[in-house]
Formats: C-alpha cells, sequence, structure tokens
C-alpha cells in the first residue's frame, strides 16, 4: 500500500500496514486471527486529504479503484470527541443502537481511527464478505485496534 498524504499531519502507517494478522469478527460472537497477504494489497493508495465542510471527517473503501480516501477538516478543533455506532438491536419500536465514544487529542489519532474503520472494509472485501451494512463491525474492529 503506498500512502499519499495531501495535508500538513504528519502522518505514518507503517506499524498498521506492515502487520500480517489481524483479529476480525466472524459473528457476533467469534473472533478470529486472519493472515493478510501483503501481497494482495499491491497497488493500492490510502490518499488522505484536507475536507472542507459542516463534518469533521470522512473515509471510504473503493475495492474497484484499489483506493481507501481520508479526509480531516482543518477546522478541527481538538480534542476532538466523536460517537460512534458499534451496535444495533431490534426492539418493537425499531432500533436501539449501542454508541461508544472516543477523543481524539489530534488529527494523526482520527487518521489512524478512520484507516481502522475503512481497512476493515478492505479485509471483509479480500475475504468475499460484502461491504455494505458493516458500519458497526468496521466501527468495533477500529477500537479494537486503535490505542
Amino acid at each position: 500500500m503506498r500512502l499519499e498524504n495531501k495535508t500538513s499531519i504528519p502522518i505514518s502507517l507503517e506499524d498498521l500496514l506492515d502487520r500480517e494478522y489481524w483479529i476480525v469478527e466472524r459473528n457476533a460472537l467469534i473472533r478470529s486471527k486472519v493472515k493478510v497477504y501483503l501481497d494482495r494489497l499491491t497497488g493500492w493508495k490510502i490518499a488522505i486529504r484536507w475536507k472542507n465542510g459542516k463534518r469533521p471527517f470522512s473515509g471510504f473503501c473503493n475495492p474497484s479503484k484499489k483506493l481507501i480516501a481520508i479526509s480531516v477538516n482543518p477546522k478541527n478543533t481538538y480534542p476532538l470527541t466523536c460517537r460512534f455506532t458499534v451496535g444495533a438491536k431490534k426492539d418493537p419500536d425499531g432500533y436501539k443502537y449501542d454508541f461508544e465514544t472516543v477523543t481524539f487529542n489530534d488529527a494523526k489519532d482520527l487518521v489512524r481511527f478512520i484507516f481502522l474503520h475503512e481497512f476493515s472494509h478492505l479485509l471483509d472485501y479480500c475475504r468475499g464478505l460484502k461491504m455494505s451494512f458493516k458500519q458497526c463491525k468496521a466501527n468495533r474492529f477500529a477500537f479494537a485496534n486503535f490505542k
């Protein structure tokens, strides 16, 4: 994977990119260790850019372009506290969501968290799983590997 940083954020993801094994969820109760064949990630690009707008960040994983894109708003003030959905349960009135809160001390922490979330989607894609409707799972993966 190649890192393309178009921001002034001094970021290095080498410690994450060089990992060969990751703990991933098989389902809600089972976690297993998955080997990542680094040669499969050849040609992939991680693009980090500034983002203007109301939201503090965004990210997406696009397998057809071999791209993980991360955008951070330069107007963010740190520490930045964000709430992420980590689970959902259906009840008679609809869905009840479980949230987890994290505080990012600087932009580097925020970029690492977003990368881990999008990398979870990439691992699902490499395993042949559908990438849609897995936001809670990707958030749990990011929380587990963030610190």
